[in-house]
């Protein structure tokens, strides 16, 4: 039986970029590593390598054995290209980004992104986290500058899609994922998540998103749909993780690329889980009240009050996201607004109980949840200044002031 890679070039996931050791490997201009690596990750021989990249089975051999060295950039462009290297790891080995979108066994088929596919269904979610994580972690700083926050409709009309049912999970078939290793992934989350509410300010955050790039390589394989949407569920957690500690330092773009992912992946969880999304959308619309964009803050949190209602809601989230409402009409200077949203929000709270947002994707059904601590409630979501009760409206100036004064602190 013949070879499945010689056909040209080898088809290697875009997550194989994001490994560790891979990285190692780049940094190092280690040819022989890169080499073992992809036959370890990616099931390619020797002989499939050497067609990929132009070179015969024994030149190759010598490579990954350690006798000879790859120096010559003409050699690693022959590398870079017939790996299908992405343009991170391009530039880790001193290369020019390649003509065409990174094709790989799971990712884009070259087609610019707005084109490929539904950017909510499952298949465009695992993508897009393979590679921002990618980007994260190859070129952290390079990824800060460049970031931009996304507002206006190119943002409210991406969220709109979470109001729509997912269009199914990836895998239907029997996948190699045990319950045992299963299990484990989901205590490593819990872990990470406990690491999240002690350490901040991003000291944690690496590991964090590099948890999450194993898990979208998971993903990305054939897995059975029970799994795949615990996957997802794993997946929607550490995004939000480290959403939360890039808010925290302060890289607002960063965050909320990873909100975005954290609402993707929870929706193609399942309904069950549809109250912790609603939770996503809470601490997207504060970031963008404490970014200054009162009217997209107003939109993410009707569509958050739209889903949570539809889900049976406790009266106290719908507090919630009515505070989040009349603060965004105050900054907004709609001062009738306000007096209104507050005065529903003084409604529920006198008929609601103790039941919050979930904590974690798996205490999405209300009264599971447990009471965090206040920092990481104010961090989920339920602020200090959400459990305040405005009597009077305030100018917009006002408003302003005191969302500063009342922010997110450390």
């Amino acid at each position: 039986m013949s070879d499945p890679h010689l056909s040209g070039r080898l088809s290697i996931p875009l997550s194989f970029w994001s490994r560790a050791e891979v990285l190692h490997a780049l940094e190092d201009h280690d040819a022989g590593a890169l080499f073992r690596l992809v036959r370890q990750y990616c099931g390619a021989s020797q002989q499939a390598i050497g067609t990929a990249v132009e070179l015969a089975q024994p030149h190759v051999s010598r490579i990954m054995s350690g006798k000879q060295q790859m120096t010559a950039l003409w050699s690693w462009q022959r590398v870079a290209d017939g790996l299908g290297m992405p343009n991170e790891a391009r530039r880790m080995l001193g290369l020019a980004d390649a003509r065409s979108v990174y094709v790989g066994g799971n990712s884009r088929s070259g087609a610019p992104a707005a084109a490929t596919g539904d950017l909510w269904s499952a298949a465009r979610t695992v993508e897009d986290i393979a590679e921002i994580t990618l980007k994260d972690l190859m070129k952290r700083r390079e990824a800060l500058a460049a970031g931009a926050l996304v507002v206006g409709a190119a943002l409210t009309e991406t969220l709109e899609h979470w109001l729509l049912p997912p269009r199914g999970i990836l895998g239907r078939g029997k996948g190699p994922l045990g319950e045992a290793e299963l299990q484990r992934i989901e205590a490593a989350t819990v872990a990470l998540r406990h690491w999240d509410d002690r350490w901040r300010l991003g000291i944690r955050r690496k590991a964090v998103v590099g948890q999450l790039s194993e898990v979208s390589e998971l993903a990305e394989t054939t897995q059975s749909a029970p799994v795949q949407a615990r996957l997802f569920v794993v997946m929607a957690e550490l995004s939000k993780i480290a959403a939360s500690m890039s808010y925290d330092a302060g890289d607002h773009p960063t965050a909320q690329k990873y909100y975005t992912l954290s609402l993707r992946a929870i929706h193609q969880a399942g309904p069950e889980h549809k109250l912790y999304g609603v939770g996503v959308l809470a601490d997207m619309a504060r970031q963008m009240l404490d970014t200054k964009n009162p009217r997209d803050a107003l939109d993410i949190s009707r569509i958050a009050l739209d889903s949570a209602q539809a889900h049976n809601a406790p009266p106290t989230v719908l507090a919630m996201l009515r505070t989040r409402e009349g603060w965004s009409y105050a900054g907004m200077g709609r001062t009738a607004a306000y007096t209104r949203s507050v005065a529903q929000a003084e409604e529920l709270l006198e008929e609601g109980t103790s039941e919050e947002l979930p904590s974690c994707p798996g205490s999405s059904a209300p009264g599971t949840a447990t009471s965090p601590s206040a920092r990481t409630t104010r961090r989920r979501g339920w602020s200090t200044r959400d459990r305040r009760r405005p009597t009077s409206p305030r100018p917009s100036g006002y408003a302003t002031r005191r969302r500063s004064a009342t922010g997110r602190s450390t």
